[in-house]
């Protein structure tokens, strides 16, 4: 992250608009990894599975 990366906007729409969008991509990553862990979770099950056969 750059200094720029780090300004906060002086005005409360800016600022609202950005909160907003941090929320968004926040959800998003969120998402993201409830995905790789259920697709983790699956492959773990199959591999217990295999092993007993």
């Amino acid at each position: 992250m750059t200094e720029a990366d780090d300004q906060l906007p002086d005005d409360l729409a800016s600022a609202h608009a950005m909160i907003l969008a941090e929320r968004a991509a926040r959800r998003e990553a969120e998402a993201v990894a409830a995905r790789a862990q259920a697709v983790n979770s699956r492959s773990d099950a199959l591999i217990a599975r295999l092993r007993l056969n």
